[in-house]
This record gives structure tokens, C-alpha cells and sequence, in this order.
């Protein structure tokens, strides 16, 4: 019960459909967990994984109730991506990713949404970002031809949605993934398992209706968040690791991990180990209680058929940044006391330090930019 009851800012008063799947994605820690060191390894994730997934009902949170989705909402998705990256850090990020895509789905039209998920409410949708790629004008479409990077997911994925460029407007490209190809160029530190190889399209051609561009982007409409509302659940994968890594260092510390200087035979003893496991509880419980107020505010202005202001969306950003970087000092307190042990090859401590440190660097948790905007909004800078 203690995880939990840790993640009770995002579960408390959750509609029951929506506290089972939390509850399911609790009961996968343990086999996450014992596949994470493959994920590191084989830079994918394991089928197991998947299949797990995919039966508990996990692969259709953003997809239509009336398609057998759950229609998940923000608070719901953050505690089950938190809770599948306490078992595996790049478990729960592709989660976030399938979550993500799949929401924005919903701003393509009525006809759009059929296709992707009439027959398959499991349909999954990655997301790449890595630079727009000019589309190609055709008759009924348009016609890819490019690269894009950075595609989490992208292995295990149904559709990618495609930054894309057509004249001077900008926009997306829903493509099922089978039409493109995916280079091999994930090789990283951390996040191995998340797969987030490069998808290359070769004169693919996309219908009109999966092209959908800024210029149209006020005439549809969606009963879930915007993609501004995206940021509402990208602390999750960020704070399952800040979980995870408490719950390892504590558990070596109770075990009995002894101290080889100074008065206490045991580290757990020394009141300065007991004092840095105590500020990285509260800097993890801090950092949940913020990202938890931001998915709860998604979930108000998505129940309400509201957009966010643009407030409202800039104090999101700045809430995952800044729970994410209370993550970070929580993991620094821990491996200070956790021993040099915890960076042998052969401890799971090592490789979310691994993780923690490459997701950090994305571009969601750096405020830097993000914090200008905010001040000029909360003091209403023209």
C-alpha cells in the first residue's frame, strides 16, 4: 500500500474504472522489473512486456470509450506511467509516448479516429519530432519523403505521428508505421529500452485527412486535452524512477549495508544517511504533489470542454521541470548513501541513474526557456 498511498495526490477520487488500471499497472511492477536489465540491453522493449501491457488494458488509455478505450484522463495516466516506470524506466515512457500520440489523435477528424482504432482499440501512436520534413503535395494527399528521429515507441508502435511542413504552414502526418522503416540509431547512456530509433518514410503517401495542419487546428474539436495539455503526464516516467530508487537504496540501507568509517557499524544508523533518506522522501512526495496539481487541472478543463490558458499551460511546464529536477536532487541524496556499490554493473541503481540523467535532458524538464515565458505571463509582459 505505500506506493500507493505515495501516488494518492493523482489516485484519490479516481472514477473505479480508472483506479483498476492503476492498480494493474502496480501489479506489473515485478515483471517489468525483472525485464528491465533486457530492455537496457537489447535497447527495445521485451515482447513480455508488451503482452503485459496489452492485457491488462494498458495499450488503449487515450483510445475513445465508444472505440472500447478507457478514455483515460491525466491524473489517472500519470500514476500508471509512474507506476509501470518504477518497475522500468523505459516502460513507462513509452507508455507516456502510446498516451501522448494517442490524444492526439483525437484532433484528426470523425473518419481519422475510425481507422485507427474500429478495429483495434489496442492501436498504438508514437510520436517524432526530430525536425519537420517538407510533405509533398498529390492528388487525395500528400507524399513523404524523410527521416524523423528521437521516435520512442516507434518499435512496438501502430501509427507515428510526423512533424511535417506543407509551404509556409506546419503540421503532423498520421502515418501507420508499417508503411515506413525504422533505422536502427538509439545508443544511448539511458532510456536504451524506450527503442527511440529513426523512422524513415520513402515516398509514402498519406490520404489528406491524415495530413493535418496549424492553419486547421481551431476546427476540431476534442472532449480531451489539447496537445498543450500533453505536458499534464510527462512527469510520470521521472517520478517512477525517483520511486524506484528509494525504494533500492532503502531496502540496501534496511538490510544492513555496512559503513566501512566512523562510529556506526551500519550506514543506516549514521544520523547524516538517516537525514538524506528523509529529504529525498519529501523531495519525491513534493514533486508528486506538483505534478499531480497540473494533471488534475488537465482533467478539470477536459471534463469541462475548456482550453487551458496560456498561464495555466506555461505553469504546466514549469510544474514538470521542476518535479522532475526535485527527482534529481532525491536520486543524488540516495546514491550518496547508497555506497559505490550502487554503480556496479550488476545493481538496477546504476541503470536508473542511467535513465534519470538521459530523460532529464529532454526538453520537458528543462525550465530554463520555459520559466521566461512564465514570468512574462504572471506579470503580464507584452
Amino acid at each position: 500500500m505505500e506506493i500507493i498511498d505515495r501516488l494518492d495526490p493523482f489516485t484519490a477520487d479516481l472514477p473505479i474504472e480508472e483506479a483498476e488500471l492503476v492498480a494493474a499497472a502496480s501489479a506489473l511492477v515485478p515483471i517489468l522489473s525483472a525485464n528491465a536489465g533486457v530492455a537496457d540491453r537489447t535497447e527495445t522493449l521485451p515482447a513480455e512486456d508488451l503482452t503485459a501491457m496489452h492485457k491488462a488494458g494498458l495499450l488503449r488509455l487515450a483510445t475513445p470509450r465508444i472505440y472500447g478505450g478507457a478514455q483515460a484522463g491525466a491524473a489517472a495516466v500519470t500514476a500508471i506511467a509512474a507506476e509501470l516506470a518504477r518497475g522500468c524506466s523505459s516502460a513507462g515512457w513509452v507508455l507516456t509516448v502510446f498516451y501522448s500520440g494517442g490524444l492526439a489523435v483525437w484532433m484528426f477528424p470523425d473518419e481519422v479516429r475510425r481507422r485507427v482504432w474500429a478495429n483495434d482499440p489496442d492501436a498504438t501512436v508514437c510520436g517524432a519530432s526530430g525536425g519537420a520534413v517538407p510533405a509533398r503535395p498529390a492528388d487525395g494527399g500528400y507524399v513523404l519523403k524523410g527521416r524523423w528521429g528521437w521516435a520512442s515507441g516507434a518499435h512496438h508502435a501502430t501509427w507515428a505521428i510526423l512533424d511535417v511542413t506543407a509551404g509556409d504552414d506546419r503540421g503532423f502526418a498520421l502515418v501507420p508505421v508499417g508503411e515506413l522503416s525504422i533505422e536502427e540509431t538509439w545508443h544511448m547512456a539511458g532510456m536504451r529500452g524506450t527503442g527511440s530509433d529513426t523512422l524513415v518514410a520513402a515516398d509514402v503517401f498519406v490520404p489528406q485527412d491524415q495530413v493535418l495542419l496549424m492553419s486547421q487546428h481551431a476546427g476540431f474539436a476534442t472532449d480531451l486535452p489539447r496537445p498543450q495539455g500533453l505536458m499534464g503526464t510527462l512527469s510520470a516516467p521521472v517520478l517512477g524512477m525517483g520511486m524506484a530508487l528509494y525504494d533500492h537504496i532503502v531496502a540496501t540501507l534496511t538490510a544492513g549495508r555496512p559503513l566501512k568509517s566512523g562510529p556506526y557499524a551500519r550506514a543506516i544508523d549514521a544520523p547524516g544517511v538517516r537525514s538524506n533518506v528523509a529529504d529525498a522522501a519529501m523531495l519525491i512526495d513534493s514533486a508528486i504533489l506538483q505534478a499531480a496539481r497540473s494533471a488534475r487541472l488537465v482533467d478539470r478543463a477536459a471534463r469541462a470542454g475548456e482550453r487551458l490558458t496560456p498561464l495555466a499551460d506555461a505553469r504546466i511546464r514549469m510544474d514538470n521541470g521542476f518535479a522532475a529536477r526535485q527527482i534529481r536532487r532525491a536520486a543524488d541524496k540516495l546514491l550518496d548513501v547508497g555506497g559505490a556499490s550502487r554503480f556496479a554493473e550488476s545493481d538496477p541503481a546504476q541503470r536508473i541513474w542511467r535513465d534519470l540523467g538521459t530523460a532529464m535532458r529532454h526538453p520537458a524538464y528543462i525550465t530554463e526557456i520555459d520559466r521566461e515565458k512564465y514570468a512574462d505571463l504572471l506579470l503580464a509582459v507584452s
